[in-house]
Parts: C-alpha cells; structure tokens; sequence
C-alpha cells in the first residue's frame, strides 16, 4: 500500500484466534478489533502466526470509532 501511514500488527495462537490486535481501542478485545478492521482493510499474512493492516491516521481515527461495528458478544 503505497500511502500508508501505519502498520497495525496482528499476532494470533495456533488454533488461529487472535490475541494481539495493535492499535485496539479500549475495552475492545483483539478478535473483535481484528474483525472490524478485517471488515474494511485487507489482511496481510506474515510468518510466524502473524499478519498486519495498513492505513493511514485520517482511517485509523476512523475505524477507532468504531463506526458500524458488529461486537459479539460472549
């Protein structure tokens, strides 16, 4: 992505949850930020369990508001 700005790490366990989503906003878990972001960026895999998002500021604040989330709960 050539105007990116951030890179937004993802780390996940061996059943393929995510427990690492950075940039999450409080009081929200790694899997429902990673399933918001998912929803509007796409993914990046990496090596090693890993993945990133890249956006830039304007998006981040944006998708930090969380505008149309869908959160499950459980």
């Amino acid at each position: 992505m050539h105007n990116a700005e951030v890179v937004i790490q993802v780390r996940y366990n061996p059943k393929g949850e995510c427990v690492f989503c950075g940039e999450a906003p409080a009081g929200v878990s790694p899997q429902d930020w990673h399933n918001h972001l998912s929803n509007n960026l796409p993914i990046h895999p990496l090596a090693g369990g890993r993945a990133a998002f890249y956006t830039t500021n304007e998006d981040l604040a944006r998708f930090k508001a969380m505008e149309g989330a869908k959160l499950e709960a459980f």
